[in-house]
């Protein structure tokens, strides 16, 4: 069963069009990793320094693995971290009905 991953990101002003080019980078590394079954980046209208991934995966496993492998091993998330207000704030969510 998929599983949808959502993270939160809040950059800090005045870095708005680097952080959404990092994050932009990020998403095209991830839609290319096994089991990335869809992978999209937001970026609030109302408020320019705030981004949002929403993410679904085949499993858990692979989303793990993308992040160690593909994000986090490649220096990726060294590069965002000084741009945005603390660690990102991240996880799985579900269809509430």
């Amino acid at each position: 069963m998929s599983v949808d991953v959502v993270i939160n990101f809040e950059g800090l002003p005045g870095h708005a069009a680097e952080l959404r080019s990092l994050l932009s980078q990020g998403r095209d590394i991830s839609r290319a990793a096994d089991g990335c079954e869809s992978f999209e980046l937001y970026q609030r209208e109302d408020d320019e320094n705030k981004f949002v991934f929403l993410e679904r995966w085949a499993t858990i496993e692979l989303h793990h693995a993308n992040m160690a492998n593909n994000i986090v091993a490649s220096g990726h998330l060294a590069r965002i971290l000084p741009l945005i207000v603390g660690p990102p704030d991240n996880g799985v969510i579900r269809l509430v009905e």
